[in-house]
């Protein structure tokens, strides 16, 4: 299968049989921002990969509603997290 992605925000709307011919190397060097929108979609290989979860968006340790910074963006990807480094 031939997949024509013409702008980053293409992947978003790709079906999970779709993302099933997106390579790992092309989806964390192209698409990285995205991971975390696609998760649901993505192959069970793609998900068990430690290099695509640290994609992820670290939601365990960033913007909780009891800390002071919990409106300062989003969080860091997992792979910078330093208390995701820790574990």
């Amino acid at each position: 299968m031939f997949i024509v992605l013409s702008d980053e925000r293409d992947i978003l709307s790709l079906s999970a049989e779709e993302l099933e011919f997106v390579p790992k190397v092309f989806l964390l060097s192209k698409f990285a921002r995205f991971v975390d929108h696609v998760w649901d979609r993505l192959p069970e290989h793609l998900r068990a990969d430690p290099e695509v979860r640290g994609y992820r968006r670290c939601n365990e340790h960033y913007n909780q509603p009891w800390q002071r910074d919990h409106i300062d963006g989003p969080p860091p990807y997992r792979k910078d997290c330093t208390l995701c480094k820790l574990e």
